[in-house]
Order: C-alpha cells, then structure tokens, then sequence
C-alpha cells in the first residue's frame, strides 16, 4: 500500500474517531441511572429503562469501534495496516473503503 493510500485511511479513521467520540459525549446523559421517583408510571419507568440498556448497548458497540479504530492507527505505525491478521494476504481495497478498521479479509472473516 503506497503513502497516498494510507494516509487516506488515517485520514477516514480520525474522523470516524472524532465523530464517535463526539457521539458519546452526547449520549452520555441517555446511558445514567433511571431514576427511581413517584412522579412517572410503572411503564414509563420501564419504558425509561429499556431506552437506557439501548443506549447502553450502543455506548459499548461505539467504545469497541473505537478500540478497533486505535488498533487500526497502531498497525499503520507498524506497517502491517492493510494485511490479514489472521492468513496476512492484503484485505481488499474495497473491504477497506466500507470498513477501515477491519482486521480479517473477506475470506478468514
């Protein structure tokens, strides 16, 4: 993979980064402890609590995201970025410009 090429991947990845963290930083309200109190109904407190394990579970799936998006940033400074981990055959172009921090090419993932 030639110079051009990786820096636009690094370039995709910041801003992936920039906008999950920005995500996270707004949902951060929406993940908090139901609060407990009189003034709301049994369903709208259920209702309150499964928006929360929602927003939640997507919290956890941005955080890995951008686990897998410093791992991405780590294998560039390494030089490996753009090889299967698993059989180290270059992952396609295609695959990278949909998925830049995938690990695996199509055929081991």
């Amino acid at each position: 993979m030639d110079s051009d090429q990786l820096e636009k991947y690094r370039g995709q990845l910041e801003l992936l980064r920039t906008e999950i963290q920005a995500d996270l930083d707004a949902s951060k309200e929406a993940s908090e402890v139901v609060e407990l109190d009189t003034s709301i109904g049994r369903l709208s407190r259920m209702d309150a609590m499964q928006n929360q394990q929602m927003a939640l579970e997507l919290r956890r799936r941005q955080e890995q995201q951008l686990q897998r998006i410093a791992n991405a940033l780590k294998r560039m400074d390494k030089e490996t970025y753009g090889l299967c981990g698993k059989c180290k055959q270059p992952i396609s172009k295609d695959r990278l410009e949909v998925s830049p921090d995938v690990v695996m090419c199509v055929r081991c993932a």
